[in-house]
């Protein structure tokens, strides 16, 4: 047996005796441990890891809580800062409570008055008619029977099912009438034929509730009085939203701030400490309950085990989506990062209250924060003084339409002339800064809204404002030579490209540009241009490149950026 199947085995063991464990006599006088919110680390997907934490006294050592939390698969843990001991067992079971409440349907009060003289009006045909007398019985549904034996699953090609031990539904009301002659009989009614009921004698408005609740028996060692319980897990039900306000009124120091909208819908907080998450966690089983949790049976906990065990590139890699991205947005000439190309869906965090660095993450700590369950809250997490300045960008996709392979594309790519205003934003702080919506205003006019990508410390980002359109662009390309090479018993055409971009600044003062170019092939000349080449893969015979120009174009005044490249194409 293999290292995985017998890990399986071992999981399986313990969600059946979780699910299965018996509650032991004596557990309702038990001492009950309710605690509290102490910590928690929230993401911008919706988890949390929340730690919680109760002092109670303990009989023999246990004590009882309610549920535990719906926590991920691995992710909870049980402990004590009790100095005597650790916890030794932890026992989730179910309990059935009967409850005396108001009755709040036809059939909770007619099971109440049962042995009561009634009038009943029931609807007959299209005809409402009336009987009066002594409530027989209001039979609740029959639950099936556990040790009956279930018949397979029938195959879907078959039509024929065989019966099975479905709970069988109580639809009937017994009542015991008196003819005019003296003569008695029963009457059964269909339960949904009821209309209204009329009690003559003493009304029994409450009736019993029978609940099935889970509880928790938790043991620390060594026999304390008390101890201090821990309950840490990841849960969901939690979710924190930044967002930034941009202010350029100055024109050197851009005042950032940033804000984040704190939502819960987990459980009430009093006087916890929040931290607010910036960075790429992986969670590779956070759609996966724990067994011990009691919320799923150990088929269904099985099958979710299965699915989110093999997910992690799929469905999990969509879930954990909190992206940096930093990385990905690197320009290796300017050292800049460019929000522009960040991915839209992806998710982090931040602040100006306390922060630490853990590992590849950054926390952001929000210290007393209080707040029920279904509230909203926002809080300022970061207020600075950023440098910037105004760039005018051209960013021009290739056009010719060719992959690194040489394969021709079916798509046709639009020339793309459009001249951007954008924001060089330099992040001068010691917190990193999360992908986040970002309002620019100058002073107190609106001026545009995009999304800031994640800049670490000393990185910058771009910030688009709007198209630029006194900033005029044009673009041409033309084929001056095509060969014919073989490469590894394949046959190219070797084709060289020229092509030259032209700018003109009909604006009235003078403007910083940034022209970034992209080509499939490799770059034989760019005046004043610096050209990156990305490593190609084994597969590929052409690299991608990069041609970069920055310059300042004055008020009406017009500047032409030639290039030349080859690339090759399979013929």
């Amino acid at each position: 047996m293999n290292r995985k199947s017998l890990t399986s085995l071992l999981v399986i063991g313990l969600t059946i005796a979780a699910l299965n464990a018996p509650a032991k006599a004596g557990t309702n006088d038990l001492p009950v441990l309710q605690p509290k919110v102490k910590t928690v680390a929230a993401f911008k997907n919706g988890l949390a890891f929340v730690l919680k934490a109760g002092d109670t006294p303990l009989k023999d050592g246990w004590a009882r809580m309610d549920q535990l939390p719906p926590a991920s698969l691995g992710s909870l843990w049980i402990g004590t800062t009790s100095k005597s001991g650790p916890v030794t067992d932890v026992i989730a079971y179910k309990e059935k409570i009967a409850e005396d409440t108001e009755a709040v349907s036809m059939n909770e009060l007619l099971a109440a008055n049962v042995g009561h003289r009634v009038i009943l009006t029931y609807e007959s045909g299209t005809t409402p008619k009336s009987a009066e007398g002594k409530l027989l019985a209001v039979p609740a549904d029959r639950k099936p029977d556990d040790n009956a034996i279930t018949p397979p699953n029938p195959s879907p090609y078959n039509s024929y099912r065989p019966p099975g031990t479905e709970p069988a539904r109580g639809e009937i009301v017994l009542l015991g009438v008196t003819t005019a002659g003296g003569r008695s009989s029963l009457l059964s009614l269909p339960k949904a034929s009821v209309l209204s009921l009329e009690i003559l004698d003493d009304a029994n408005v409450r009736t019993s509730v029978e609940q099935e609740l889970a509880r928790t028996k938790i043991h620390v060692s060594g026999n304390p009085a008390h101890a201090e319980i821990t309950v840490a897990g990841l849960e969901k039900g939690i979710v924190w939203s930044p967002s930034y306000r941009i202010n350029i009124a100055d024109e050197k120091q851009a005042d950032i701030e940033l804000d984040a909208v704190f939502a819960n819908d987990m459980e009430d907080l009093d006087n916890a400490d929040v931290s607010f998450v910036v960075g790429y966690p992986n969670f590779s089983f956070a759609d996966v309950l724990s067994p011990i949790s009691l919320q799923q049976n150990v088929a269904g906990f099985v099958q979710a085990l299965a699915a989110g065990g093999s997910a992690r590139s799929g469905r999990f890699a969509n879930v954990m989506a909190q992206s940096v991205a930093y990385n990905g947005n690197y320009n290796n000439n300017s050292g800049d990062y460019d929000a522009s190309v960040s991915p839209g869906g992806g998710y982090s965090a931040g602040q100006q209250t306390p922060g630490e660095q853990g590992e590849d993450l950054y926390f952001y700590h929000k210290n007393g924060v209080t707040l029920k369950k279904g509230d909203r809250a926002s809080f300022s997490l970061l207020k600075m003084s950023a440098p910037y300045e105004h760039i005018y960008q051209w960013e021009i996709p290739d056009s010719m339409n060719v992959d690194d392979r040489g394969y021709r594309l079916n798509q046709q790519s639009a020339p793309e002339n459009q001249v951007w205003h954008v924001l060089r934003l330099e992040n001068t702080s010691q917190q990193p800064w999360t992908t986040a919506p970002a309002f620019a205003l100058n002073g107190t006019l609106p001026v545009a809204q995009d999304t800031l990508g994640y800049t670490p410390p000393g990185g910058r980002s771009f910030l688009k404002l709007t198209v630029a359109t006194d900033v005029r662009a044009e673009q041409s390309q033309t084929e001056t030579t095509r060969t014919q090479v073989n490469i590894a018993g394949r046959n190219y055409d070797e084709v060289t490209v020229a092509g030259k971009l032209k700018l003109t600044n009909w604006k009235s003062t003078e403007i910083n540009m940034l022209v970034r170019k992209s080509v499939v092939g490799e770059v034989l000349e760019s005046p004043d241009g610096k050209a990156t080449k990305v490593a190609r893969n084994l597969t590929s015979v052409n690299s991608n490149s990069e041609i970069e120009w920055e310059f300042k174009l004055p008020a009406g005044k017009d500047r032409e950026l030639p290039y030349q490249y080859k690339v090759l194409i399979s013929r």
